[in-house]
């Protein structure tokens, strides 16, 4: 054995049994990403869960399904040391992967088909968000598209509205009806709307083959089929769009009095009413915000009160959410919290002389509360969770 896989095993030990210091932690998950110890990390590993309560029902190709998400998980958390920065966050996340291996299982029995106990949510613990929406129809009628069954869920305006089976929704022509509802320049404008709650996305493709993806708490009012010289939709919340092009027929977003026309893009629209500002951020193409600031991939218009000012953008994190991902970079403890407040659905309060502290690093979306808030204890920021009734999360620091 090398001295580097007998150093693996020494700080593997420490960190099982809690007495591994921080820069020890910080030396293990460095030599965890990389790749030429992969066969030594799967042993010590697989050593671990061999003692554990949970040893029974695994197979070889569901263990190593358990690595490779370890493993993916590592290699998403990036790691820069700068002065006045908090590089907790990138250690716990790594380390909850790890740990939920070691400790409970849970990526492992998962995909066991045996219920496990272990597997629900500890008390006062809160689920991630997922795919939930309601669709609004023009006459009224609202649907619930978490519980709605695959295939055709409606019929309007000579379109079809398919709901399909990754959970989108697609309006394709109905060709049973014909065209000549959604030729006739004289029909009157059918819209629909599709609404997220917190906790909550989802995702559509509009008519003219446009895709928009949906956050927590976000919402768009959309035309079932778009006639006439223009392609408008109004949104709240966030919301990221790929358009497709049309020269002679523009695509416009509306939201909060702000106007962003399409030349060709993808972009992200983050304009919750608890946020500072509406920010637009262009991804590739190119958009116009308020018929008078254009936009070049990898910039962003920050709009306060109708103030436009253009810097360059964060991609990574401001699309972070579409991609299943929280990512911070010198990210305010309260603007952190905002997210984790529509992402969990939960209320936020602030106890006590709470510093705006900043935080850096990124975890997945689907893990539960608790895991997520473990970047506040990296920076002696203390919380408490009550889940009776409406659920609320209590920020204290001494």
């Amino acid at each position: 054995m090398s001295n580097d896989q007998n150093l693996i095993k020494t700080l593997f030990a420490k960190y099982v049994n809690g007495s591994a210091s921080p820069e020890e932690i910080k030396q293990l998950f460095g030599l965890i990403s990389d790749k030429q110890y992969d066969e030594e990390m799967k042993n010590l590993l697989l050593g671990e869960l061999q003692e554990t309560e949970l040893q029974d029902n695994y197979d070889t190709d569901r263990w190593s399904n358990v690595f490779n998400k370890v493993k993916a998980e590592t290699e998403l958390m990036e790691f820069e040391e700068k002065p006045g920065r908090h590089f907790g966050f990138k250690r716990l996340a790594i380390a909850a992967s790890v740990a939920a291996c070691l400790g409970i299982g849970f990526y492992f029995y998962q995909h066991n088909s045996t219920p496990v106990q272990t597997n629900q949510l500890a008390k006062n613990d809160v689920a991630p968000g997922g795919n939930k929406a309601t669709l609004t129809l023009s006459n009224g009628k609202q649907i619930s598209l978490t519980n709605a069954r695959n295939g055709n869920i409606a019929q309007q305006a000579g379109m079809q509205v398919n709901k399909t089976n990754n959970g989108q929704i697609v309006y394709l022509v109905n060709t049973a009806q014909g065209l000549a509802t959604n030729n006739s320049k004289t029909a009157e404008v059918v819209y629909n709307t599709i609404e997220t709650p917190k906790g909550g996305q989802y995702t559509l493709k509009l008519s003219d083959g446009t895709l928009a993806v949906l956050d927590a708490a976000s919402s768009i009012k959309y035309p079932v089929s778009f006639d006439g010289n223009e392609r408008r939709v109004e949104i709240t919340g966030q919301v990221y769009f790929e358009v497709t092009h049309n020269r002679a027929k523009p695509f416009r977003v509306m939201v909060e009095g702000q106007t962003v026309e399409d030349l060709g893009t993808h972009f992200n629209i983050n304009a919750y009413s608890d946020e500072p500002a509406i920010v637009t951020t262009l991804v590739e193409g190119s958009v116009m915000v308020n018929k008078g600031t254009l936009l070049k991939p990898g910039q962003e218009a920050i709009n306060t009160n109708n103030n436009i000012v253009v810097r360059k953008a964060n991609i990574g994190e401001a699309i972070a959410w579409k991609n299943g991902l929280f990512r911070f970079d010198q990210t305010g403890l309260k603007t952190l919290m905002r997210q984790v407040s529509r992402w969990y659905d939960l209320d936020v309060v602030y106890e006590g002389n709470v510093v705006n502290d900043e935080f850096d690093g990124q975890i997945p979306r689907n893990v539960n509360l608790t895991q997520m808030l473990k970047i506040l204890q990296s920076n002696q920021v203390h919380y408490q969770i009550e889940n009776k009734g409406n659920k609320k999360i209590l920020i204290i620091k001494p």
